[in-house]
């Protein structure tokens, strides 16, 4: 279960100070922001005092968001070694917007060079534990505020590119690219005996990154953007036509979301492989070829629906493909954690002045939305085992009673209890609940619980004891 003080105190250690007040305003601010992760600064303290003591620490230059995640960085990398099974790291970059912040300093372009914020990259670690992913926190993430003047530049003769538009030589359009292979090198080489697989999505298709990848010790899952050209028995081909040419060899189901417009129905999802050597662009024409695997998954009832995953290693059965396709379809808990930090901690909301103060204030809230994404991943690991194993035995009281349940309660249900008290309706053809209910539930319970807690010390102070 969630022990929140020591959970804080775990990420920012004494260790990464050298006062230990500053260490002790952290864990107070951390608290805070745990506690309360969807409100305003002033909103989520008790007092004006501990409020001026956040502002005072969010405006301090001797800080940044890279040395108040380092004592976390090191807690996940230490957790991953020592974990038996795959560790998966996830990628993914996104931006922090401000556009209606007009008095915000040091701010720099976006995404689409008209936004007005915070670009970053996070990767994320995944393990599993009875099957189920369960996020163990940021193996590493960077931030950074582009430049004004700040373009893409293209890394051949714009006479090539317009010759050829598909060339796999544009791969690489600006040095931002680089921030995915420098994930992995921040966190390190992979220990002896472990297996760690980076995932990423078409941004990371990088010749360079997956030189990178193996040199480094890693596995991948990565979704292919460019029409590179492969070697399979020494055959030249371009990948995306191979790929579309080879029939289904597997299929898998998976249920759809729907949408405004369509219900969730049942998808077949067609899958097709094949060994292959991955050439290197023109530019890099002197580097060898890398040898893997690439795997294509398609939907007939869905022709946008198409992804072409590459791995480094060998794929040759039904079995071999579908795990590596799973893997990839973890991917998404990396867009959770980044609405997690914007919805859930409401990060673009900030009324801080400068952008030094929003990255203070990014280095904490980083952290805490992975705090989020594990509480939902905890409500879904044994679930069918009783709730008093997995939970406090006064929650577990609390929820029973408030919900008239007789008799023990499972994990399951106990968390689907949890979820309710934050708006989630609970019937039977719903799912499993968002991290968004759990938590607004959660946030509920605790409240019930401190009520029930200060009703015992009332009746045991009427009785003369302690």
């Amino acid at each position: 279960m969630i022990n929140t003080q020591e959970w804080i105190e775990k990420q920012w250690p004494t260790t990464i100070f050298l006062d230990p007040r500053i260490q002790k305003r952290v864990v107070t601010i951390g608290t805070a922001f745990l506690t309360f992760p969807d409100r305003n600064i002033p909103a989520r303290f008790e007092s004006i005092g501990a409020t001026k003591g956040c502002y005072r620490f969010l405006s301090r230059t001797d800080m940044g968001h890279e040395m108040l995640q380092s004592g976390h960085y090191e807690n996940i990398k230490e957790e991953a070694s020592n974990t038996p099974g795959e560790v998966l790291f996830i990628q993914d970059g996104s931006e922090l917007l401000y556009n209606t912040h007009k008095w915000v300093a040091g701010l720099g372009p976006t995404g689409d060079s008209y936004g007005n914020g915070i670009m970053f990259h996070s990767c994320l670690a995944v393990k599993f534990e009875e099957g189920q992913p369960k996020v163990m926190g940021l193996a590493a993430q960077k931030a950074w505020i582009r430049k004004e003047e700040a373009v893409p530049v293209l890394v051949e003769s714009s006479t090539e590119i317009a010759e050829n538009p598909s060339s796999e030589a544009q791969e690489e359009p600006d040095l931002e690219s680089a921030v995915w292979l420098e994930m992995l090198e921040k966190i390190g080489r992979v220990p002896k005996g472990i297996t760690w697989t980076t995932v990423c999505d078409r941004a990371g298709d990088i010749f360079s990154l997956i030189e990178g990848i193996k040199k480094l010790g890693y596995g991948c899952v990565i979704r292919t953007k460019h029409d590179r050209k492969i070697l399979i028995n020494d055959e030249e081909y371009k990948l995306k036509a191979f790929m579309r040419s080879l029939p289904s060899m597997s299929s898998k189901k998976r249920k759809a979301r729907g949408t405004s417009d369509k219900s969730s129905y049942e998808q077949t999802l067609n899958i097709s492989w094949t060994e292959a050597e991955m050439l290197p662009p023109r530019i890099e024409k002197e580097k060898k070829a890398i040898k893997g695997s690439y795997v294509r998954v398609w939907c007939e009832e869905d022709p946008d629906i198409e992804w072409i995953l590459f791995t480094l290693v060998q794929v040759t059965s039904a079995e071999e493909a579908l795990a590596i396709v799973s893997k990839y379809e973890h991917r998404w808990i990396i867009e959770e954690y980044h609405k997690c930090l914007k919805s859930g901690c409401k990060i673009e909301e900030a009324q801080l002045k400068t952008s030094d103060r929003l990255l203070n204030l990014f280095g904490i809230l980083g952290i805490v939305a992975t705090q989020l994404l594990q509480l939902r991943d905890i409500s879904r690991i044994k679930p069918d085992e009783p709730a008093e194993k997995h939970a406090d035995p006064l929650d577990v009281m609390i929820i029973e009673e408030k919900y008239k349940i007789k008799g023990p309660i499972t994990v399951k249900e106990f968390w689907r209890r949890v979820a309710m008290l934050g708006g989630f309706l609970g019937r039977k053809s719903d799912k499993n609940p968002g991290w968004q209910t759990i938590w607004m539930g959660w946030l509920r319970l605790q409240d019930m619980r401190r009520g029930v807690e200060l009703a015992q010390k009332s009746f045991r102070l009427a009785q003369g004891k302690p």
